[in-house]
């Protein structure tokens, strides 16, 4: 039996969807943090929302990980996300995550280094 991978926590504060994700990530892993944000989203019953996402304790995923969020993105394009803010240290996990995801080219996203930041600019961005 497969377990899953990888840990999150998703918590709304408003508009804002705070999403952090933990460790390695296999597919199951990616399915349950993806699964846990759609039902947030849906739960704002279409009002305009932004996302935090905050990959600083991030190691990596299965290219499966990365396939199921790109399925995950392609749905996001779907809503109506005004913002997403990344804040992320690694440049080769960026790096991954933009080439297994190029569905996120359209989204309106910012890198940033720390969360404080990534709020004050989502703040902005609504």
């Amino acid at each position: 039996m497969t377990v899953a991978h990888g840990e999150h926590t998703i918590d709304i504060q408003g508009d804002i969807i705070l999403l952090k994700l933990i460790g390695s990530f296999n597919e199951m892993g990616a399915a349950k943090f993806t699964k846990g944000m759609k039902d947030a989203i849906l739960s704002l019953k279409g009002a305009p929302f932004a996302i935090l996402v905050d990959d600083l304790e991030v190691i990596g995923g299965t290219p499966e990980a990365y396939a199921e969020l790109e399925l995950y993105n392609q749905w996001l394009n779907t809503q109506n996300m005004r913002a997403k803010a990344m804040v992320i240290d690694s440049p080769v996990t960026l790096a991954i995550i933009e080439k297994y995801a190029p569905s996120r080219a359209k989204q309106n996203i910012s890198i940033f280094n720390n969360r404080d930041d990534a709020i004050l600019w989502l703040k902005a961005s609504l």
